[in-house]
């Protein structure tokens, strides 16, 4: 009889923790966070770029929320955000931006590295060596002041839309000179490997010409250091919680082992 006594009440500690755990859970505060969508259909079995998926998860569970991520076009998501929908992440900060928006510290940096036709490669170290080229862009990406003012007197742009199979094919069929590429890793070699074997794998149906594959440029562009966002008006504090998440994690090294790949 004590036997089954001990039993019950072990069962009944047993459910009470899964209920107190269950009822934490659902007790989350949700935050509505805005994401660049690459096919526009906001599917959410289609997965956005892994760096983010992690930094989004490591910011997540480190703020106790839950966020519910809706995923746009970039010219949408702006426009979203400036009408207060919620946080935003992905963006590069820039002066008129930061004239309506409250911007977190950098979650992480990524490179901009220039890829061309390896038929096509040329030395560049300044933004003057892009003159009378086409460069392919994101809709809706900048990269700092002084690109945004060489966009309007002296860089030729075409812009993309957030896909990076169509992105190739346009570079491969010479609609464009330069593709702009973000990426982490700090090796140009390694960013060139990964885009050509990238290119064999999403877009088979598109054979390289004999002799031909994709070169990215040795110097970059710029560096571009990555935020979370929200409308000023709509701050309630939730860029500082993140702030001093980005700082531990800094601190201690948790954030940068969550961008690094695993070798």
């Amino acid at each position: 009889m004590r036997k089954l006594h001990q039993q019950r009440r072990f069962l009944i500690c047993a459910l009470l923790l899964l209920f107190n755990a269950a009822s934490w859970a659902a007790e989350l505060p949700r935050q509505v966070l805005l994401i660049a969508e690459s096919n526009a259909s906001n599917n959410p079995q289609v997965p956005f770029n892994p760096i983010f998926q992690q930094v989004v998860g490591y910011v997540e569970k480190e703020m106790h929320v839950s966020f519910e991520t809706r995923r746009y076009p970039w010219n949408r998501l702006l426009q979203n955000l400036n009408e207060g929908e919620g946080l935003a992440f992905g963006l590069s900060k820039t002066r008129e931006r930061a004239q309506t928006l409250h911007f977190s510290l950098p979650a992480f940096a990524t490179h901009i590295w220039l890829v061309v036709r390896s038929d096509q490669a040329f030395p560049f170290s300044r933004l003057t060596d892009l003159q009378g080229k086409t460069i392919g862009m994101v809709r809706g990406s900048t990269y700092g002041d002084e690109f945004e003012k060489a966009k309007s007197s002296l860089l030729i742009m075409e812009e993309d839309i957030y896909s990076l199979p169509s992105r190739l094919k346009k570079l491969l069929n010479k609609r464009t000179d330069v593709m702009l590429f973000s990426h982490y890793d700090p090796d140009p070699r390694k960013v060139e490997a990964m885009l050509n074997k990238s290119m064999s794998e999403i877009a088979p149906d598109t054979p390289m010409p004999p002799g031909v594959s994709f070169k990215v440029l040795d110097h970059f562009l710029s560096v571009d250091y990555i935020h979370f966002a929200i409308l000023a008006s709509k701050d309630n504090g939730i860029i500082e919680q993140i702030d001093k998440i980005i700082k531990r994690g800094q601190q201690d090294g948790s954030l940068p082992a969550v961008v690094t790949p695993k070798k």
